[in-house]
């Protein structure tokens, strides 16, 4: 009887673990607050971003404004970084859809989707990170192209938690 009771509590204590998600081959999902990103990028940068004054219910956005200097536009071109908020990730996926048409886009090179802006017909590049941030980087380009601006970008935001 007591050999039953004892595997029952160990049956009883790994599916616990393996609810809670240890031992599972399933990535932990980490959600970053706009101070972390912003923090990130003065690490990197000397720089914080700033809120944009669009605001949104489902997120965040960061940048450095509409008036850059021309060194900022030459250094890193003209991007959005994304922060979902807490319980509202699934918002991003929004980011991910063509503009136009509503269908997804379609995942490139180095986990980067690519749209093309129906104004400007130049490519614009969104890629994430973490669980809860995007990266919205316009390319100025007639080409699908992540040229040196993007992956000073790329590798700032890839030095975050996650």
């Amino acid at each position: 009887m007591r050999r039953i009771a004892l595997l029952s509590l160990a049956l009883l204590a790994v599916s616990a673990l393996a609810g809670c998600g240890a031992g599972s081959d399933q990535p932990q999902v980490v959600s970053l607050t706009p101070g972390q990103v912003k923090q990130q990028f003065q690490k990197a940068t000397g720089r914080p971003l700033e809120p944009t004054a669009v605001s949104d219910p489902a997120w965040d956005q960061l940048g450095y404004g509409l008036n850059q200097s021309e060194k900022l536009v030459q250094r890193y071109g003209i991007f959005n970084v994304y922060v979902g908020k807490p319980g509202k990730g699934a918002s991003l996926s929004q980011l991910f859809k063509d503009k136009a048409t509503e269908k997804p886009l379609a995942r490139g090179t180095g986990g980067i989707y690519w749209e093309l802006d129906s104004q400007s017909k130049t490519w614009v590049a969104y890629k994430r990170y973490s669980g809860n941030v995007v990266l919205v980087w316009f390319s100025g380009s007639k080409e699908q192209a992540a040229d040196e601006r993007f992956q000073r970008l790329d590798s700032i935001l890839s030095g975050l938690p996650g």
